[in-house]
């Protein structure tokens, strides 16, 4: 801290330095013309700075918080950890909030380890959320089961931030044992929702059972009652669900402090084609949303709905996870830094620490090869040292 006040201060040089950049304010809305000074992993300052042990002329480009997605289950994308990663980081996305209930489903607590372990490694921060509804009902055949006990000791793991989407709101309403002692647990913490079609009386049922946001509005009137009653709205823009076009006039100087935008599914291939979080800022501002606020929705607000104290904003003492963009309404994403150090440049990410794949050879899934192989696969790999 003594070393980042002094680098705030100018008395000492940064590690790094943008200079002739275009920031993009997220607290005011603003655009204003600055350098950033960086210290290890923080933002030391926004203002007139120029000495630093590396310096970058970024020309006139926006200069932005690292994007957010505040809902979204990177399983859906069929790829590896270290894949997902290279895949998402260069398009901008730095952190994500994630409950992983889909490796839940398949492997239990320890599929969530597998891929905690994978995220320390990786250039992307992950936030976990215990996974609330594994499996999702009781009619699926799952290859783990979740009760209250088992999501008490997540919840008690370290940086986890709270329930994961509670998908079985009948169980909420009709005051399931079960379902009560998981949100119980979570008491103090944040509580996702899933909530589609609930409205009157039953909506503030499930409202009162603590949980506070939900990702499955479809319909203007659904959403602006959900905002009347005080959830955060998450306005969904994936590859099986594209709620953005409907929900979007619903963002007005009133609400838009509680509106996130997230993706919740998407595929490698819409990765591939159309981008990650990027796509869904772009597509908001296509479809009327000015530039500066569409990137709040998906800087800011997801770190203010999530506690994520030193996210999502350039400020003095923040997280320096930025992307530098040419062109605000285009939003193609060029540099991206993640904890004070670039670690891609236009659809190239070159920083992964140690990563050690344990396939040799291909692994042919659509011949009939299951995920629990696949896992056992990976995690036999881990007993043997193998690889992290």
């Amino acid at each position: 801290m003594r070393d980042l006040i002094a680098v705030a201060r100018g008395e000492a040089p940064a590690d790094l330095v943008l200079k002739n950049a275009q920031i993009v304010n997220t607290f005011t809305g603003e655009v204003e013309k600055a350098s950033v000074a960086v210290h290890q992993d923080r933002i030391a300052g926004v203002g007139d700075y120029r000495q630093g042990k590396e310096v970058l002329d970024l020309e006139g480009s926006y200069l932005c918080p690292g994007l957010i997605d505040g809902h979204v289950h990177p399983e859906s994308s069929y790829l590896h950890p270290a894949e997902y990663a290279r895949a998402v980081v260069p398009r901008g996305t730095t952190a994500i909030i994630t409950d992983l209930h889909e490796i839940a489903n398949v492997a239990g607590l320890e599929g969530l380890r597998f891929y905690l372990r994978w995220s320390k490694r990786l250039p992307l921060d992950l936030f976990l959320l215990a996974p609330s509804c594994v499996p999702a009902t009781s009619l699926e055949t799952a290859g783990a089961s979740l009760g209250p006990q088992e999501i008490k000791r997540a919840l008690g793991w370290k940086g986890v931030l709270g329930l994961g989407e509670m998908m079985n709101f009948p169980g909420v309403l009709a005051g399931d044992s079960q379902v009560l002692e998981k949100l119980s647990a979570a008491r103090g913490k944040v509580r996702d929702g899933h909530a589609p079609g609930l409205s009157g009386k039953d909506l503030n049922a499930y409202i009162a059972s603590g949980i506070s946001s939900d990702h499955e509005t479809t319909a203007y009137e659904e959403g602006q009652e959900k905002l009347r009653r005080g959830m955060w709205l998450m306005i969904r823009e994936g590859s099986s669900e594209k709620n953005l076009e409907a929900l979007l006039p619903l963002v007005t100087d009133n609400t838009y402090h509680r509106c996130l935008l997230v993706v919740d599914d998407r595929t490698c291939g819409d990765l591939l084609r159309e981008g990650d979080m990027d796509a869904v800022v772009r597509r908001a501002i296509a479809l009327g949303l000015d530039p500066v606020r569409a990137i709040a929705l998906a800087t800011l607000n997801p770190a203010r709905r999530f506690g994520l104290e030193g996210y999502g904003a350039i400020a003095p003492g923040y997280v320096a996870n930025l992307i530098a963009v040419r062109d605000l309404r285009d939003f193609r994403v060029d540099l991206v830094f993640h904890q004070g150090f670039q670690v891609s440049i236009g659809d190239h990410l070159f920083l992964i620490r140690q990563l050690f794949i344990p396939f040799k050879g291909t692994v042919d899934i659509l011949g009939g090869k299951r995920i629990t192989q696949l896992l056992e696969m990976y995690f036999q790999g881990m007993s043997a040292g193998v690889f992290p």
